[in-house]
This record gives C-alpha cells, structure tokens and sequence, in this order.
C-alpha cells in the first residue's frame, strides 16, 4: 500500500495519507477520510462547549437551569438528575429508517427531540458550576476535571487538590496561575514545571524546589532568576521581592516573563515516549500528530486524551481512560471500544456509531441518549438479526444519498457530524479557541455566533482600589462587586465584574498571594497564552553552534555538531515568527543536563 496525496473538500488544501493509516481505516472498516486534519480538528471541537456556561430553559420543568448549551440551542434539555434517573424513556422517541432520506438529515430531527443532559458529569460530589467532568468533589466554576477536589476556575486538570486559577494541570496541590504543570507543590503562577515544590512564576523546572523566575532548571534549589543562593540569601532576597504585594509582584512577573524567553525550549513538550510527534505528549509509544495526550500506543490524530491507557484511536479527543478502537469521537471514554463518530457517550461502550450521550449499551446506530440498550437504530429495539441486517444497508444508504450541508459540503459514511448541525454557536467552542474566526467568517460557514451579553453588573470598587496585599483584606471583600482591570479590552470573554469567593480569599491569605484583578475569564484567556496551541510548523534547531541564531543564548555544553549549526529538522507548534528559542532535542538536553 502507497501513501496518497487527497484535496481536502473543506479547504481545499492537499494532505497526505499513509500506508498505516490506510491499514487503521480498513481494520475499523471506514473509508479515508476526505476532510484534512486539521479541518477534522475543527469539525469535532465544533461540537465541544469547554468551559461556557449558561442558562437553559428545563424541557420538563419549563425552569431556568445552569447548561453547557446556550439558551438558543436547538435541543431540549433536562437536569441531571432527572435525566440520569429512571423516570423517562429515552427509547418513546423511536423512529423508523426513513430510505428516502439522507441519514444525517434524520438523526439531526432525532438530536432536537430527545432531551439531553444539561451537563457533562458523572460522579460528582458537592461541585457547583461546572462541567465537562467526572469523580469530582467539592470543585467550583471548573471545567474539564477528573478525579479533581477542592478546586475553583480550574480548566482540564487530572487529580489535582486545593489548586485554583489553573489549566492542563496534573496532580498538583496548592496550585495557583499553572499552566501544564504535574506533580507539583505550592507551585505559582509557573508554566511547564515537574515535581517542583516553592516554585513561583518559573517555567521548565523539574525537580525543583524554593525557586523565583527560573527557566530550564533540573533539580536546584534557592535560585532566582537562575541565580544560586545560599538558604540565607534566597530568604533574603525573597524578602526584598515582596511578591505578596501587588505592585512588586507585577515588576517580578515582567521580569520572569524576560528571562524565560532568553532560555531554549525544547521543540515538543513530552517526556518517555517513542516514535511520537506532535505536542504536550507523554508516557505514549507510536501516537503521531497528536496534542496533549498521555498513555496513547498506536493512535493518530488524538487530542486531550488524558486518562491512560488508550490504543489504536485516530482523530479521538477528550477523555481516555481505557479506550480502543475509537475513530472520529468527542468525549467518549471510561473503557469504550470500537465507537466511530460518537459525542459524549459514557461508559463502558461497544460498537457504537454515531450516537450521542449513549451509556453501557452496545450496537447501537444513531441514537440519542440511550442507556443500557443493544441492537438499536435511530433509538428503536431490533433484534439481533434484525440489526445486522440493517446496519450495512443503512451505511450503503449514507453514501448512495449523502447529507449535502453547506458550502456544498458532503457527508458519507465515516464523516463526523455535520458542523451546522452543531448545538453550540462557533465562538463558544473549543474550535473558536484554538482555530479563531471572526463572526463574518462564522456566518460564511453557515454556522451560528453568540452575541456578548449585556450585563448589568454595578461595580462598587475598582480594581485598582483594592487593597495591595490580601492580607489587609476583611472577609466583607467578598461582597464586593469589583470592575475588571480589562474593562473588555482584551478580547476574553471579558465579564467586566466579578467576585472575589471566600474560598478564594482564604487561599490566596494562605499563601501570601496579591488579589485578582481581572474577571475569571480574563484571567484563563492570560493562561491560553502561556500553551501551544495544536497548529504545527516544519523548522529548524536554532542552535548556531556555541550560541543561539538569535545571539540572546550563549550555550554551556558542547553539542555534537559542534561549532557548526545545528542542521536538525522538526515539526513544533511554535511558530515561525514566535521569540522563543527553539532547540531540538539533543542540543535543548545539552542545555539543560
């Protein structure tokens, strides 16, 4: 078998399939896909609201309740609770196969009918306002957890404790402004740090411990700025930083910012893999083209999956946690097999395709929030016979009478859901943040776009009237009404006002930490900065020899090639025009050895 050169149908660019993953499509039994990757990217995270709140109107209740889906969404939705109980019949919305009829056109009439769950959770415990978790306990305003507890504005974490202000952290307790960091202690404001304890506004430490504005530090303690200090002096000069106050914090912040940029980063953040590419990879073994995943073995194309082991998955986001043989699905883990173009189904699914919130069943075709069912089609019972009778016919009707959406886009089997027949407008999906676009851009695509809201919010102290250290703070703070430093220029989402929580006051007392003043959403926008985004450019070590192409770094060790520039190529999802220096792998070792 050869690799292929296609024209994506989407954007008309060309990419290129490889013998492997032909022999991936033919194993599944797909057909190849006619849609790019990065474009397959975008037409499934279409379909995931990461961190959104909003108020929907209950479908049995008629009551306003806090949902993922916005109030114009058009599905029905139910609570939670009720939703999960016994007290409704998911299968009295059954229908016949219409053969007159492209597929897609019916199961998008079947998505608006059966109610939904307002949420995205499962064993959760005393965990308001979030969503898109499972085993969670005492969390509040998160997003994206598991097996997370006592934690407040923390986006994608795993098994985190007491942390807040937090995103894509693993394992860390005491945590407060992280990005990607695992395994760490009383880690602050830092980005890309291991098994660090004491670590402040410090990026690419591992081993760490009691460390100001460090950058590429393996296993030191007392340093700041990369500067060693006796235990004396460290507390000394800790002392005169006075990070607890507003003002002397920001002047750190500035400063620590300078120096990491003055340091190589390595081109791929990973650690224990082989044969892998892509981004924020670890613990994996032949996962190609993937961002963000741990435990992965022979998958491609996969994305946040984060909740080892996961095996043989192309094009699978979000979750993890036991799963094989998943191809083109969103939020579908906890130890499902062999599901093909499914969203949000959970867990312990089998032979599933494309199904949306179905859980413990199997053989299942287009069906909607079913639980504990086998040998259904469009949520109808069949017998076993009866199913895989209708089954090949149905995925033969899927491509002798196509979906034609918009743009004259078509859909066969094996394509994901159709992008307009998404719930969530464009701009409060995980596509808009990795893949922005305006909202012309949006209406061109034939997609929907969420109007900011008018809020009515009357602040009653300004941000720079708050107090300089949260020590001088009283508890009655938290009924203040504080206006946003943003003011809405940031283009975050911006809530113009917010409030300061008392568990969030008590923490940030704890550990001598400044009061926030920018609103919940201006301050994740500040952490989406500081991570790579899933995009990926082909370039070159920009080691020159005994210094940085750039001459900002001066090397330490000698590396291989010796004087000579360093003539190894990458693909990385820094890109070309970004300040970081970016080293491959060998010469970013020698550096930080």
């Amino acid at each position: 078998m050869k690799p292929e050169t296609r024209n994506c149908q989407n954007c008309k660019q060309d990419f290129r399939i490889e013998p492997d993953d032909f022999s991936f499509y033919e194993k599944i039994r797909v057909p190849p896909p006619t849609w790019c990757p990065e474009c397959r990217i975008i037409r499934r995270m279409a379909w995931r609201n990461d961190w959104h709140l909003f108020k929907k109107q209950d479908a049995r209740t008629s009551e306003p309740i806090f949902s993922f889906f916005t109030p114009e969404a058009p599905v029905k939705v139910y609570d939670r609770d009720y939703y999960l109980s016994d007290a409704w019949d998911p299968g009295s919305y059954a229908r016949d196969i219409d053969w007159t009829r492209p597929f897609f056109e019916q199961f998008g009439e079947l998505l608006e009918e059966v109610p939904l769950p307002a949420h995205s959770m499962q064993s959760i415990v005393n965990s308001e306002f979030c969503t898109n978790a499972s085993y969670i306990k005492n969390c509040y305003y998160s997003r994206g957890l598991t097996h997370t507890e006592d934690c407040a504005y923390v986006i994608w974490d795993t098994a985190s404790k007491n942390c807040m202000d937090s995103h894509m952290t693993d394992r860390c307790e005491l945590g407060y402004g992280n990005v990607n960091c695992d395994r760490c202690y009383k880690t602050l404001f830092s980005v890309s740090c291991e098994d660090c304890q004491n670590v402040t506004l410090s990026m690419d430490c591992v081993g760490c411990s009691n460390c100001v504005g460090c950058v590429g530090l393996r296993s030191k303690s007392y340093c700041i700025f990369n500067v060693p200090y006796t235990r004396e002096e460290y507390e000394a000069k800790i002392a005169e930083l006075d990070l607890g106050s507003s003002r002397a914090f920001e002047e750190t912040r500035r400063k620590a910012y300078a120096v990491w940029l003055s340091f190589p980063v390595k081109y791929i953040h990973g650690l224990q893999n082989m044969n892998v590419s892509g981004d924020y990879i670890y613990n994996s073994k032949n996962a190609a083209h993937c961002y963000r995943v741990k435990g992965a073995e022979n998958s491609k194309f996969c994305m946040n999956v984060l909740d080892a082991p996961v095996k043989d998955c192309y094009d699978y986001a979000n979750w993890g946690a036991g799963c094989e043989l998943m191809y083109e699905c969103l939020v579908c883990g906890d130890h499902n097999y062999n599901c093909k173009c499914c969203w949000n189904c959970f867990p312990a699914n089998k032979n599933l395709q494309y199904c949306v919130f179905c859980a413990s069943s199997a053989d299942l075709f287009g069906c909607v929030s079913l639980r504990k069912k086998q040998y259904c089609i469009f949520n109808k019972q069949y017998s076993k016979e009866e199913y895989e009778e209708l089954v090949p016919r149905l995925i033969e009707h899927m491509n002798a009478m196509p979906y034609k959406g918009t743009r004259g886009l078509i859909y066969r089997y094996g394509d994901y859901f159709p992008l307009e027949f998404s719930p969530y407008p464009y701009n409060v999906t995980a596509a808009h943040e990795f893949f922005p676009k305006t909202k012309e851009e949006v209406r061109n695509m034939g997609l929907s776009w969420k109007e900011d809201e008018k809020r009515e919010y009357v602040p009653t102290v300004a941000a720079t009237d708050l107090p300089d250290r949260s020590s001088e703070a009283d508890s009655v703070i938290v009924n203040e009404v504080i206006a946003c430093s943003d003011g809405g220029r940031c283009g975050h989402e911006c809530t113009m006002a917010f409030r300061i929580i008392p568990q969030e006051l008590k923490f940030l007392q704890r550990l001598s930490l400044p009061l926030p003043r920018r609103c919940p959403n201006c301050r994740h926008g500040e952490r989406v900065a500081l991570r790579n985004g899933p995009r990926f450019w082909h370039r070159g070590c920009q080691c020159a020899g005994v210094r940085s192409q750039n001459g900002v770094y001066q090397n330490t060790a000698k590396h291989l090639h010796g004087t000579a520039k360093c003539l190894n190529e990458f693909e990385t999802s820094y890109a070309p025009e970004r300040p970081e220096i970016v080293y491959c792998e060998q010469c970013y070792n020698a550096e930080v050895a």
